[in-house]
């Protein structure tokens, strides 16, 4: 296994010469274990690095954050080591708005992003559909979360575990909810964008709004599957993120 270079970032094998980088940003309530499988699909020449924020596996002793803004800060100082090379940032769902905020800050930086993916997320200047769970009682937030199918039921039916979790699932949640920039500038970074075509929770259109946000090129893949679409579509995926990179590293040749 690969040494893990921050305790926001978690690597899954060792690439000695990677040609880019694949930083993953998870789902609410997930940790970066569910990114393990994808380093069997990425190629040789690059790397997979999974984020991990407070409040979950072994940093579940951490209080967890409640804004993405409070996460940045962190995880540009976590990318800091990986110097000049080229980063593919993907998320899903909340994951799609800290990737996108990243990379934000990464180029205010002079460090741009080679790609911004987002996947399953509503781009940021479009309000939710649904209700925020910001004073759901404890009952009506698991019956969401098991109408999500995120969770899985065994996890749901565990009182002890769902009041260990519970904090950090609440916050998770509400960090994806406040989530909002109402006239967002374009950024000048190519993006792509997946859609689940069964997805409820983020109706395909709403993915699309991020055209308005990609400075330098958009792209749109609808795939098949609800909200957690990401899971049984992760060879696709993989296969689309790093062909859309290496076609622009031959464009910046």
């Amino acid at each position: 296994m690969a040494p893990t270079p921050s305790p926001w970032l978690q690597g899954f094998r060792s690439v000695s010469a990677p040609r880019r980088t694949l930083v993953c940003f998870p789902y609410a309530g997930a940790g970066a274990a569910v990114f393990r499988d994808w380093a069997s699909d990425v190629g040789p020449d690059t790397e997979l690095l999974a984020v991990r924020l407070p409040g979950r596996e072994n940093r579940i002793g951490e209080p967890p954050l409640n804004r993405v803004e409070d996460a940045v800060p962190a995880l540009l100082g976590a990318l800091d080591p990986l110097g000049d090379r080229p980063l593919i940032l993907f998320g899903h769902s909340l994951g799609a708005a800290l990737a996108y905020a990243t990379a934000r800050a990464l180029v205010e930086r002079g460090r741009p992003p080679a790609l911004l993916a987002v996947s399953g997320r509503r781009a940021p200047h479009r309000t939710s559909q649904r209700p925020p769970v910001d004073g759901l009682d404890d009952a009506t937030f698991r019956a969401r979360l098991a109408a999500l199918g995120g969770t899985p039921p065994e996890v749901l039916a565990c009182d002890d575990l769902m009041e260990l979790m519970l904090p950090m699932l609440r916050a998770d949640f509400a960090m994806s909810d406040a989530f909002l920039e109402p006239d967002p500038p374009p950024l000048p970074v190519p993006a792509l964008a997946f859609a689940g075509a069964e997805d409820t929770e983020v109706m395909v259109e709403e993915v699309a709004g991020w055209e308005r946000l990609a400075g330098a090129g958009f792209t749109l893949r609808t795939l098949p599957g609800g909200h957690f679409f990401l899971h049984e579509q992760r060879a696709s995926i993989v296969s689309c993120l790093t062909e859309v990179a290496f076609r622009d590293e031959l464009k910046a040749q």
